[in-house]
């Protein structure tokens, strides 16, 4: 009787990335081919120990007959595996989102055919959808209610301000971006407060002393984790405080009383501190960061504010949201 065995692992970090320390980001490899006779399930692929999570086997074996074919969609790596740091589906040594992607919709090398080819969350489709009274001249393409250009495709681009239909966007190698679900931390010239002065986020290591606020009181402690996480087809919140500070932060990244950086709007205040302009914007850099200090709120001080880490669970305290003032 043949007998599989499957390996997994729950890479439990708030902000989805990679340690910030260097960790060995060895993932798994992909099923190995089926048996024959279609029996179901390739051999699972081997865990990467160290450094992320293993890599899962393939999905499905060979099917039925004689000949199998190679191991299914769950092939090599894991989420820190061979296609590195990936918020969706590993393919061979990709992160491919099978949501949206022209080439792997619904699982790894699903082609989508036709002129105008859509993946709609992993389901191919002839065109995109198209809003009624949106009305495309010769060879543009409807899209939602917008009508794309020659050269650009028609996607669900998932990420944290998120879009209700989809858009038009130039293809990224050959298929639609990706997008990033799980990037909610700062960018990497981020003030954090620290004894010896303000330090850049980007620049901060474990151990590292930092500014938070513990017991009810602020006091040096020092960093436990500093995680980062590639932030690809981001946008992040651009907060401008009245004492002058500038914030980019992801939307989802937590305030320190409760709410989300994307709840900010123009008349809040946070930290105690009035919020001037709240608007979302590109973002510039490749990767967001986060750092979680040794506290029981698991709070920062950044540009002159507190805020909470994406790395701290539930924090045994927190403090209470501070109203508008409009």
């Amino acid at each position: 009787m043949r007998s599989a065995w499957w390996v997994v692992a729950l890479l439990l970090l708030g902000c989805g990335g990679e340690s910030d320390d260097g960790g060995s980001n060895t993932g798994g490899s992909g099923g190995a081919t089926g048996g024959s006779g279609g029996a179901t399930g390739g051999s699972s692929g081997s865990g990467g120990a160290t450094g992320g999570s293993s890599g899962s086997g393939g999905a499905t074996g060979g099917s039925s007959g004689s000949g199998g074919a190679s191991g299914g969609a769950g092939g090599s790596g894991g989420s820190s595996g061979a296609c590195g740091n990936c918020d969706f589906q590993c393919c061979g040594t990709a992160c491919i989102n099978t949501g949206n992607d022209i080439k792997n919709c619904g699982g790894c090398g699903t082609v989508c055919p036709g002129n105008t080819p859509y993946c709609d969350h992993g389901v191919c489709k002839d065109k995109p959808p198209c809003e009624t009274g949106t009305n495309c001249i010769g060879t543009a393409t409807c899209c939602g209610n917008k009508c794309c250009a020659v050269g650009e495709i028609c996607c669900d681009v998932p990420g944290p301000l998120g879009t209700p239909l989809p858009t038009c966007n130039q293809p990224v190698d050959g298929t639609c971006p990706k997008g990033c679900t799980s990037c909610v931390c700062n960018s990497p010239e981020t003030p954090i407060a620290t004894p010896s002065g303000e330090r850049r986020i980007r620049d901060l290591h474990e151990g590292d002393l930092v500014y938070s606020l513990s017991g009810g009181r602020m006091i040096a402690v020092p960093i436990t984790r500093t995680n980062r996480v590639e932030a690809p087809n981001h946008q992040v919140m651009r907060v401008t405080l009245s004492s002058g500070s500038v914030l980019e932060i992801s939307p989802k990244h937590p305030t320190a009383d409760g709410r989300k950086f994307g709840d900010l709007r123009a008349g809040d205040r946070l930290d105690g501190v009035f919020v001037v302009a709240a608007e979302p914007v590109a973002y510039a850099h490749s990767h967001t960061y986060d750092i979680l200090p040794a506290s029981d709120t698991g709070t920062y001080w950044a540009g002159g504010v507190l805020i909470a880490s994406t790395l701290a669970g539930s924090p045994s305290q927190t403090l209470a949201s501070e109203p508008a003032s409009r």
